[in-house]
């Protein structure tokens, strides 16, 4: 590799690890806002909290961000604040070297939180200088280092904020450092857009984000480096962007199990493993030759843990511990444990800001035997009593999901009409409330995702159902449906609603090719693939499986009936997986069940 514009670099929180900066590597914030939160959540539900829940969420995937917007959706921005543990006061080596980097007009995404580049950019240009405490070793190599700096050097092009990202996409992307899950401002007293995974998100790249790692394909080579590849919004993109240049993967080591090493493999990209040719300093060394050494003593003062523990402090301060007790629930429940979650929230002390209609959710997630109905009163008795309009129109909306439910499993039942008319009638009532979208998009966006998916379960039943010369018509009804889509899509900005108005939006298209026995548009299977993947990569098996749905009825309209019949039985695992007693989906079984005999009557079609 040849250092400068041609080469692109990426980077993890492998680069600041080592000292002067020694902050925590990999899951080292992760796992201790989880402790706190473990120890806030036994204070509150005793015996129901136990050591092996922390041991489990210690041992999952989930990432700091999905931490953190969880702890964020019960006690709002103080969480955010254990980000600022992770200032720094002097760089260290991995950071001047990718100064280097920039200041030879190379371009750097990072998906840390620290400003390490930031101060080392600033150091050798010599915009700031060294503080005045720190070791002597510093202050001695710093001139071999500014003597590699350009004269007159521009200052550093850092995009972090989402208004900086598109003003950069409008500026032609020029070189930069570009921080694309946020971080801490250049003072390090502020947070800059710092990515969370709230209740709704999926973990999804704004598109200007999104676009800045696929930007790294345009390089010669590109260089990953202190990075193990967790992240669910950059992984698949990073992996795609290698497989348009020459890319070289270096990493000190990788969690047991991970994809990496496969990946790596199928998109071409040299992995580089181990201590010392998988360390970032040797690999940015590499990529630019024989800089100078930089120490790395240890500074006086507060590091990370003392600043930690400070917000620590600070938190259960100033935030009763049954906040964080639900928040606690909320990771079992990611994790599939819903049993406790329940029971955790039915054991939180009665008036716990925000407890029921969290109560409710975990309930209506869970749909057990009379979980549903027992969430839909719950959701009314929020919407009765609540002051916040957007709570409200929410809650509207899931007893709106809650009818259609009901319609779905017992289609045959006389109340089958007044479910579908309540299924409709609700998100009428929020768009009514909210001006067809003129005001509150988003609850606007999910009244249209719950019509398109209202509409979407009607037709698949009719579709099962129908003579084979309704079908044409049939195939003209999900083309409106999915219309109501595009709308939706128009008004939301939350990625995991994006991602459901996708998923349901594409099976209208594809049973709409199917019924009119047309070929599906060629980009509805690549763009199902890829969600199924960006599902699985969050975890979300459920959500993987309704794309496994509708690639079934593609492969239908294509003809390939063995093939549809394999996926259903995919999808039906994946409804499956984690669940209580092994139970499914009770919407993903009907869904697989109406696609069964979809499936069915197709095979005893003509021709």
């Amino acid at each position: 590799m040849t250092p400068g514009p041609a080469v692109a670099v990426f980077t993890g929180a492998g680069i600041s690890g080592d000292q002067p900066a020694a902050l925590p590597r990999g899951f080292g914030l992760r796992d201790a806002v989880l402790g706190t939160m473990h120890e806030a959540a036994a204070a509150c539900l005793g015996t129901l909290v136990s050591g092996s829940q922390l041991e489990e969420l210690l041992k999952s995937g989930n990432k700091l961000e999905v931490v953190l917007g969880r702890l964020w959706g019960t006690v709002g921005p103080d969480a955010l604040k254990c980000v600022l543990a992770l200032r720094l006061r002097v760089p260290g080596e991995a950071h001047l070297l990718a100064a280097l980097h920039l200041l030879a007009g190379g371009t750097h995404v990072t998906v840390n939180f620290d400003v390490g580049i930031e101060l080392a950019y600033d150091l050798i240009t010599g915009r700031a200088g060294l503080p005045p405490d720190a070791p002597r070793a510093y202050h001695d190599a710093l001139p071999a280092w500014r003597a590699l700096a350009p004269a007159d050097p521009p200052p550093l092009l850092t995009v972090s904020r989402h208004e900086e990202f598109a003003r950069w996409e409008r500026a032609g992307r020029p070189a930069a450092l570009l921080k694309v899950h946020g971080g801490l401002d250049r003072d390090q007293t502020g947070l800059a857009d710092v990515v969370v995974v709230d209740i709704e998100e999926l973990s999804q790249l704004t598109a200007d984000r999104a676009t800045a790692v696929a930007g790294l394909g345009d390089a010669t080579s590109l260089l990953v480096t202190g990075y193990s590849g967790g992240d669910p919004d950059v992984y698949g993109p990073l992996l795609t962007a290698a497989l348009r240049t020459s890319a070289r993967w270096c990493c000190l080591s990788l969690p047991v199990g991970s994809s990496v090493p496969a990946d790596a493999a199928a998109h071409g990209i040299e992995l580089v493993l181990g201590d010392p040719d998988g360390l970032a300093v040797t690999a940015l060394r590499t990529l630019l030759g024989s800089p100078p050494p930089w120490p790395a003593v240890p500074l006086p003062g507060d590091g990370f843990a003392e600043l930690f523990t400070r917000w620590r402090s600070e938190l259960h301060a100033a935030h009763p511990p049954e906040l964080t007790a639900q928040s606690w629930a909320w990771l079992l429940a990611d994790l599939g444990d819903l049993d406790t979650a329940e029971a955790m929230f039915r054991a939180l002390p009665a008036g716990a800001p925000g407890a029921h209609l969290r109560h409710a959710e975990i309930l209506y997630t869970r749909a057990r035997d009379d979980d549903r109905d027992r969430a839909a009163g719950m959701f009314r008795e929020v919407a009765a009593s609540t002051p916040d309009a957007s709570t409200r129109l929410h809650c509207l909306l899931r007893l709106g999901d809650v009818a259609r439910g009901r319609a779905v499993r017992h289609a045959g039942s006389v109340r089958v009409v007044a479910d579908l008319l309540a299924a409709y009638a609700r998100p009428a009532q929020v768009l009514l409330a909210t001006r067809n979208g003129r005001r509150q998009p988003e609850e606007a966006g999910d009244a249209y995702r719950a019509l398109q998916q209202t509409s979407l379960r009607l037709l698949e039943q009719m579709a099962s159902l129908a003579p084979a010369g309704c079908r044409p018509a049939l195939g003209l009804l999900c083309r409106a449906a999915a219309s109501l889509g595009r709308r939706a899509a128009g008004l939301a900005r939350n990625g995991n609603r994006l991602a459901l108005i996708r998923q349901h939006r594409a099976l209208l298209l594809s049973l709409a090719a199917l019924l009119r026995g047309r070929p599906a548009p060629a980009e509805l299977r690549a763009d199902m693939e890829s969600l199924r993947t960006t599902y699985r990569n969050a975890d979300d098996l459920p959500g993987a499986a309704n794309c496994v749905v509708t690639l079934a009825v593609l492969a239908l309209a294509d003809g390939d009936r063995p093939a549809a019949r394999r996926l259903l039985d995919e999808a039906m695992d994946g409804y499956t997986a984690g669940r209580p007693a092994g139970r499914p989906l009770p919407s993903g079984e009907a869904l697989v069940r109406v696609m069964v005999r979809l499936a069915d009557r197709h095979d005893r079609a003509p021709g």
